[in-house]
């Protein structure tokens, strides 16, 4: 009787150590939720860092087409004295954003070009929607009826803060605000291109280019036209 009374003494013991009182437990489930913690902090730094960078790279890529199609735009209008009122560059500063319209010469490869089969004198136009704050490009077939047809349509940038344009004045030596020469091109044209809200106490974009472009600054003349134009 005294051995399995030892006997049983010995086995409760036994199983008393190997097991787990409720304090081992709770320090246990302490560490692995604090091992958990630190993965997941962990993996939401790394997750935040890749979006940063891809947001970063994003801007960085939509800084650079904007500019470019702009500078393509610019650099290859032109202006024919015949039919002045049909090559005008108008230009609009008086709002909030700035719009310009113009004509011309555009390559294969600029956006849009598919669609008007080979056409590359075009007009142009850039503008900014005040309500989704989008940088638009339009372009308009010379030979279509303006009145009639609807501008091909395109977003260029979002979330624009700022789009500035000015235009070099011989006469002055200096660049002005507003283009009222409607005959001829300006020799340089400044555009300021502004992206994202400003935040707290500052009032500037959150990334700001400017560009300077460099027009055609002398039309082409009624005999070097070679035909009749556009009348």
């Amino acid at each position: 009787m005294k051995v399995s009374v030892r006997n049983s003494l010995e086995t409760s013991i036994q199983r008393r150590q190997k097991a787990f009182t409720l304090i081992e437990v709770l320090i246990a489930i302490f560490v692995f939720v604090l091992v958990l913690s630190s993965v997941y902090g962990t993996w939401k730094l790394v997750t935040q860092g890749s979006k940063s960078a891809l947001k970063a790279a994003s801007d960085g890529q939509r800084t650079k087409m904007t500019t470019a199609v702009l500078d393509e735009a610019l650099s290859s209008a032109v202006f024919f004295t015949q039919n002045a009122k049909h090559y005008a560059l108008i230009a609009d500063t008086s709002g909030p954003y700035g719009a310009i319209t113009f004509v011309s010469s555009l390559s294969d490869s600029f956006p849009g070009s598919g669609a008007f089969g080979g056409e590359r004198v075009r007009r142009v136009t850039f503008s900014v929607d005040p309500g989704h704050r989008d940088l638009l490009l339009e372009q308009s077939s010379m030979l279509a009826d303006l009145t009639q047809s609807e501008p091909q349509r395109m977003v260029l940038a979002h979330d624009v803060e700022t789009f500035q344009l000015e235009f070099w004045d011989n006469r002055l030596g200096d660049y002005i605000t507003e283009w009222t020469q409607t005959n001829q091109l300006p020799l340089l044209v400044r555009v300021s291109l502004g992206f994202g809200s400003a935040r707290g106490l500052d009032t500037k974009p959150r990334e700001m280019v400017t560009r300077t472009i460099r027009l055609a600054s002398v039309g082409v003349p009624r005999e070097a036209q070679g035909g009749q134009g556009i009348r």
